[in-house]
């Protein structure tokens, strides 16, 4: 997690200072302009950063599409775009901020303290891999010095979707054990889990997310404008621990809906449950069935902008975990940060952990899913670039790509001729 400090503090020191150094970028734009270079260019990975950069609270989450939408008038302040991963984030910049080696950022995988085999020490049922993330979070919850909540996904009411939920005990923790594929939109809904969770007046949270989703929270803590979101409560303040989920992908619900139609005659509606089983998908269904399907058989239901992403292993976080490199029924941790450290040793014997000796297949992953994204991306990938890029460069970049600004929708002209 960004913290403006070197990457190997001793264990208990306070990481969470406030950076100074790293300067608001110039060049103003609107929320129509993010909404042209990415949303309208399907190039959104629904990590809902922009919605919590707004100070404003002008940004939602459309309910027909999970895409970002102007709910209000947009003061213009470019918040959305600097925090927007494939708009105005140099997001490969912020680890090297942190310390991390530019050469291990452009391969993928970043800094690593430690890197062990886990698995819960008693059996989570439902949970994934050995349920090292359940165990860990439980153990926390559970701990005096451990977090007061965390920000985890459950399935939504329509099946198969991820939604934000708030747990503040381990057993609640173990009711929300597995994996689910879409984004389940944390950032835009971190401000109302604060107030509908049972919590302290000053809560520690941990926050398990997709890289992306690690990006935006460790931008937005960089951010100059970090004091302003918010006049009262803020949010990401409360957010003590990331622990990054290995991705390659997420989902778009209405590209897994239409796979699942076309490749496999069911519904999301049909869906009881999806399980992430070696290279392929294993789909529960609500009449009792199951199916195996093959990861390439889902390509039409990726995110188009997951394909610009270079970091796969979640390299901002404290803790990453992920399936590469471990023996089946267990997972591989990450620790990256003292604060990562520190979580795991108050874990204890919460998860039973082996040192993990070969990081080949862990860099394997990371060098290839690198590579793939910096053949995607229009821009120059450059860990030691600006952190901000204006709009103007990137729409140089950009134009005249298949990846190019898309003009917003003609049915949302009225309504930024009102608000903007």
């Amino acid at each position: 997690m960004a913290n403006g400090q070197p990457r190997t503090p001793a264990v208990g020191d306070d990481p969470r200072e406030p950076t100074t150094d790293v300067q608001p970028p110039g060049n103003k734009v609107w929320f129509r302009h993010l909404d042209e270079s990415v949303i309208e260019a399907d190039r959104c990975v629904q990590c809902g950063a922009c919605v919590a950069a707004c100070p404003s609270d002008s940004i939602g989450i459309a309910e027909s599409d999970r895409r970002p939408t102007l709910v209000k008038m947009c003061t213009g302040c470019s918040r959305c775009w600097d925090s927007c991963p494939r708009a105005g984030l140099r997001y490969e910049r912020l680890p090297v901020l942190d310390g991390a080696d530019p050469t291990d950022v452009a391969d993928g995988i970043g800094t690593v303290e430690s890197a062990s085999a886990a698995s819960a020490a008693e059996g989570v049922d439902g949970a994934q891999h050995g349920g090292a993330v359940t165990a860990l979070l439980a153990a926390l919850l559970d701990a005096p010095d451990g977090v007061d909540g965390a920000v985890v996904a459950t399935e939504s009411d329509s099946h198969g979707l991820a939604a934000p939920v708030l747990a503040t005990s381990p057993a609640e923790v173990r009711e929300y054990a597995g994996t689910l594929f879409t984004q389940p939109l944390q950032l835009d809904r971190l401000a109302d889990l604060l107030d509908e969770g049972d919590l302290p007046d000053d809560p520690d949270l941990a926050l398990v997310g997709t890289p992306c989703v690690i990006e935006g929270v460790t931008a937005l803590e960089r951010s100059p404008y970090r004091e302003e979101r918010f006049d009262e409560a803020r949010p990401l303040e409360a957010i003590d621990l990331t622990i990054a989920l290995t991705c390659t992908q997420a989902f778009d619900d209405d590209g897994l809906e239409h796979v699942l139609a076309g490749e496999y005659d069911l519904a999301l509606d049909d869906v009881a449950r999806f399980d992430l089983v070696g290279q392929g998908i294993h789909i529960e269904t609500t009449d009792g069935g199951h199916e195996r399907a093959s990861l390439d058989d889902f390509a039409g239901a990726v995110l188009d902008g997951c394909l610009e992403c270079a970091d796969a292993t979640g390299q901002t976080a404290d803790l990453t975990v992920g399936t590469v490199g471990s023996p089946q029924g267990e997972s591989t941790v990450l620790v990256r940060t003292a604060r990562g450290q520190a979580a795991v040793e108050r874990a204890g014997n919460a998860l039973e952990a082996s040192e993990l000796d070969d990081h080949g297949p862990i860099e394997q992953l990371a060098e290839w899913n690198a590579g793939r994204a910096r053949e995607a991306m229009a821009r120059s990938f450059d860990p030691e670039g600006d952190v901000w890029i204006n709009h103007a460069d990137h729409r140089d970049a950009y134009d005249d790509t298949d990846r190019a600004p898309v003009a917003f929708n003609p049915a949302r002209v009225h309504q930024y001729e009102e608000w903007c």
